[in-house]
């Protein structure tokens, strides 16, 4: 028979396995949230927005990155520019900058591209500006046989960048956000946001219903210019008659990603709807995303029309 030294040896030893699966665990998931915040992800539970490329892929960003995104791959399809050019742009911002508009950098470089005063792009004031340094950026990029090169050596024929090998990294993830922003593919992008009441970031949170609708139309046409359909405002909503199916899935996710800044709470289109309130957020991604028109009037609501893309900005506190 086994001695009972024996059976606490290996009590013990089984116990000490068990003791360091769980401290390797515990390490393991202090690194994970320790990369996420280092790379400038949302901790869990924070707004965050989640984007899906073609092949399955989540690519997390907090609402401001996913925002100034945005406005970099719109401007592309502004001045008729084509999907490479986004990804180019957009691992440039993510690599320069982490799609963050920040005031400081090497030297005297500023904002979503890191762009130099002293190097003739602009004052600081412009630069700082996403929507001038986007510009600036796309005028440059113009002049570069960019569909002859990698993305790396396009950004870099740019930027001129001191660490040239950092853009290629981002390529997945720019091409994910171009997908949505050019409207390829539906329902790539959903954001889990805080209440439209609590949104310390939604620059006009008091602003009626019907004039968040007037700015979440001057945003569109700011953005895409006219490559998007007829874009109006109708009483609590602004609306697009999209010149085809990927202009209406492209003004769908922009104000999915522009939803914190404007105060937009609903978006409906093609038959499906992304509603704010709806959103919860889980380990890895926000749920459910864009949900079926059978789905939604099962709650006793009225079905989106699937021809127009129809963007709320009513709430429930807002007097009737």
């Amino acid at each position: 028979m086994p001695s009972t030294s024996f059976g606490r040896r290996r009590h013990a030893a089984v116990k000490l396995i068990l003791i360091i699966v769980l401290v390797c665990a515990l390490i393991a998931a202090a690194l994970f949230v320790g990369v996420n915040l280092i790379a400038g992800k949302p901790a869990v539970g924070d707004p965050r927005c989640t984007v899906v490329s073609s092949t399955g892929d989540k690519h997390t960003f907090t609402p401001e990155q996913t925002l100034n995104a945005s406005i970099v791959s719109a401007e592309a399809l502004a001045r008729d520019m084509d999907h490479r050019a986004s990804v180019v742009a957009l691992a440039t911002a993510q690599q320069e900058s982490e799609l963050v508009n920040i005031d400081y950098g090497d030297r005297d470089s500023v904002g979503l591209f890191q762009q130099r005063p002293s190097q003739g792009w602009g004052t600081i004031e412009e630069i700082m500006d996403p929507h001038y340094a986007t510009v600036a950026f796309y005028n440059h990029l113009e002049h570069v046989d960019y569909h002859s090169m990698s993305v790396t050596q396009a950004a870099q024929a740019v930027q001129q960048s001191g660490v040239p090998d950092g853009y290629a990294k981002h390529e997945g993830s720019s091409t994910a956000l171009t997908d949505a922003f050019h409207g390829t593919q539906p329902g790539l992008l959903n954001c889990i946001l805080d209440p439209v009441a609590k949104s310390p970031s939604t620059a006009d949170g008091a602003a009626t219903p019907a004039q968040r609708a007037d700015r979440t139309t001057v945003g569109l046409q700011r953005d895409y210019g006219d490559t998007l359909g007829e874009v109006r405002a109708d009483g609590e909503s602004a609306v697009v008659d999209p010149e085809n199916s990927e202009a209406g899935w492209a003004a769908a996710h922009w104000s999915v990603a522009n939803a914190e800044r404007l105060g937009i709470t609903r978006v409906s289109y093609d038959g499906q709807t992304w509603d704010r309130e709806h959103q919860t957020s889980t380990r890895f991604s926000p749920v459910p995303g864009w949900e079926s028109a059978e789905e939604l009037t099962e709650d006793g609501q009225t079905a989106p029309s699937s021809t127009q893309v129809v963007i709320s900005t009513a709430t429930s506190q807002d007097p009737a």
